[in-house]
């Protein structure tokens, strides 16, 4: 196995320390998990289009010390899940002489993701490619401390602004095209999450769905990966 495939799988879940717990799964076309952030702001689901190293299922609980320890290897390397009564308990991780071994965890204490059964109407659909990227991570990078962005619609032009508020405050905001829906109010999301979820799909073709409901829903696909990510509406 490649290790650059594992660690970019991994870096679609984990968003650089946004989710450090998720439950692996076997399933037809390779190896699924969900995910939930820390701050309950961002809900995801993955699939790696692999031939799959588990049976079953197996917990991630520290994904932070799974990466660093992916360090001491090269990559190709080869995986072998240890089980035990049923239960998948270890990942024997191994490159050449250089072995590793990574504990699980009982898939019962990985927090559950809440299942989004029933999404509004999106009012907004934008092509996610390497323009639009790279100019949103630019925009955030310049405001490192802008907790938020806001997308509105006015007189048909779709707008981002990062650091959205009602009072004087430093913001970036950009263009992104025409659309033939009415005008919406700005509406607010984790400035953070997007951009890590932008990062660790770079490459990859997405498009971006904004319901005025509150939702935002990111879809990208790839050779290697499918990814799904709903974002909720920030509070102020």
């Amino acid at each position: 196995m490649e290790k650059s495939k594992l660690l970019s799988f991994i870096n679609r879940y984990y968003l650089a320390g946004n989710c450090e717990a998720v439950t692996l799964k076997e399933n037809e076309t390779g190896i699924g998990c969900e995910l939930i952030d820390m701050d309950q702001t961002v809900v995801g689901k993955i699939q790696w289009k692999t031939t799959p190293f588990l049976k079953g299922s197996l917990g991630i609980n520290h994904t932070s010390a799974l990466t660093k320890m992916l360090g001491a290897v090269g990559e190709k390397i080869d995986i072998q899940v240890q089980d035990a009564a049923g239960k998948n308990f270890a990942m024997k991780i191994s490159e050449g002489s250089t072995k590793l071994t990574f504990m699980l965890a009982d898939t019962t204490v990985i927090p559950a993701v809440p299942s989004i059964n029933t999404e509004p109407e999106y009012h907004v659909v934008i092509d996610v490619n390497e323009e639009f990227i790279n100019k949103y991570i630019k925009a955030k990078n310049a405001l490192p401390d802008a907790k938020n962005f806001a997308v509105q619609v006015k007189n048909g032009i779709i707008k981002f602004i990062i650091n959205y508020t009602t009072i004087n405050a430093d913001n970036i905001s950009f263009e992104i095209g025409n659309t033939p829906v009415t005008d919406m109010e700005p509406i607010c999301f984790s400035a953070d999450k997007l951009k890590e979820v932008l990062v660790a799909n770079k490459g990859d073709m997405g498009t971006m769905h904004i319901s005025p409901d509150g939702l935002t829903r990111v879809d990208f696909t790839g050779a290697d990966f499918d990814s799904s990510y709903w974002l909720v509406q920030l509070q102020n």
